[in-house]
């Protein structure tokens, strides 16, 4: 496991709410259409609420993509942390990655002389080293 699989816990939400938001200002969009009442006719034909429903349709699509690709990502990696030996270092990888917790917090949490820095330098001395059992140590074992 490295550090950039382990932040994609952070990033991958907030990337599904800014394509909730897309599909939001979509359907605000389609909504707002209002028929022409007056009768008259007017240049050109458009199916504003046609053309619009295959994007709103694709982004839904792409949203449940995502949502599920986040889901596998977050149990694997729990499933990850959660069989880490060293139980200082699960305890402190449970608390930022799957409590999403700041470095603070972290060090709040775990108490004793813990600072930010020190909880970070253990998780990442811990990612450095590897434990045989990540992603990484398979490819290179593998």
């Amino acid at each position: 496991m490295d550090k950039k699989t382990l932040y994609r816990l952070f990033q991958l939400p907030r990337i599904i709410q800014q394509k909730r938001r897309e599909i939001q200002r979509i359907e605000e969009r389609l909504t707002a259409i209002s028929p022409n009442l007056s009768g008259m006719p007017h240049g050109g034909v458009h199916d504003k609420i046609g053309e619009g429903v295959p994007d709103l349709v694709d982004k839904k699509n792409e949203l449940k993509k995502l949502i599920r690709g986040y889901e596998a990502e977050q149990d694997r990696i729990e499933a990850w942390i959660d069989g880490i030996d060293d139980l200082q270092v699960q305890l402190l990888m449970s608390l930022r990655f799957k409590e999403r917790m700041s470095w603070n917090q972290v060090a709040d949490e775990a108490g004793g002389n813990n600072t930010e820095d020190s909880c970070r330098k253990m998780i990442d001395r811990y990612l450095e080293k590897g434990d045989g059992n990540d992603d990484q140590g398979e490819k290179r074992n593998g």
